[in-house]
């Protein structure tokens, strides 16, 4: 009975070292070994757009004042005369000094049939004017009719609220989150702590927590040729829609 004793307990010692020395060995960083044995807290993810509509407001006209004569000192002369004149009338009639800027000029010589000199020199200087109301448009229409020298190149149009609007948009967006965040909160009782937001465009589909925001024109090409027409009175070709996403991360607590 005694030696029978003595085998079991030979045999339980054995087979708890066994056990000891199978049991499986944790290996890894402290980092690694935390996240193993506490596991990150649940996080969500709330996403939400927004969009305002604006219109811009100011234009930049561009004007070509052209001299020509058969001195080079006497076309750079009548240029330089011709733009005071314009700036003048244009200051006159309202438009500020600081919103008339002359491109630097360029010199064109027109020779002729025989000979290498030229018959006569052609000095061109650009003129852009920045403008915010249609009758500072009409004013440079009367100058543009009355200097055959003069002639329209082109108009562009800009949008002097654009940060603000830019801005607007992203509150807009960012609210709508953050009412999201009281929602769920409220209702299943538990609390959310914003954990990550960036600012910026991003065009990486892997970021979760963006803004993106944009502007374009507004386009009506899928509308019918008589759609257009009927819509024509009010619509505007310069029409900006500003878009924010926004995505930001919570900890749920």
């Amino acid at each position: 009975m005694e030696l029978n004793l003595k085998k079991l307990t030979v045999l339980l010692t054995t087979l708890l070292s066994f056990n000891a020395f199978s049991a499986t060995e944790l290996k890894g960083s402290p980092e690694e070994l935390k996240k193993f044995l506490h596991p990150d807290e649940n996080i969500i993810t709330i996403t939400r757009a927004a969009e305002e509509v604006a219109f811009k407001d100011i234009a930049i006209v561009s004007l070509l004042a052209t001299t020509e004569d058969d001195d080079l000192a006497v076309a750079l002369n009548k240029n330089a005369k011709l733009r005071n004149q314009i700036s003048a009338v244009l200051t006159q009639s309202g438009i500020p000094q600081d919103n008339i800027n002359n491109s630097k000029f360029s010199t064109s010589p027109d020779y002729g049939w025989f000979g290498d000199k030229p018959d006569s020199y052609k000095v061109s200087n650009r003129i852009s004017i920045r403008i915010s109301d249609e009758s500072g448009l009409e004013n440079i229409a009367k100058v543009v009719d009355k200097h055959k020298e003069i002639t329209l190149l082109n108009t562009e149009y800009e949008h002097s609220k654009k940060d603000e609007f830019i801005a607007k948009v992203k509150n807009k967006a960012l609210d709508k989150v953050l009412k999201e965040r009281e929602f769920y909160s409220k209702k299943l009782g538990i609390k959310l702590i914003p954990i990550s937001f960036k600012d910026g465009n991003f065009s990486h589909q892997n970021d979760i927590e963006m803004i993106q925001v944009t502007g374009f024109r507004a386009s009506s090409s899928n509308d019918s040729y008589s759609s257009k027409s009927r819509k024509r009175a009010n619509t505007s070709f310069e029409k900006l829609i500003y878009k924010a996403k926004v995505s930001v991360s919570f900890k749920v607590k």
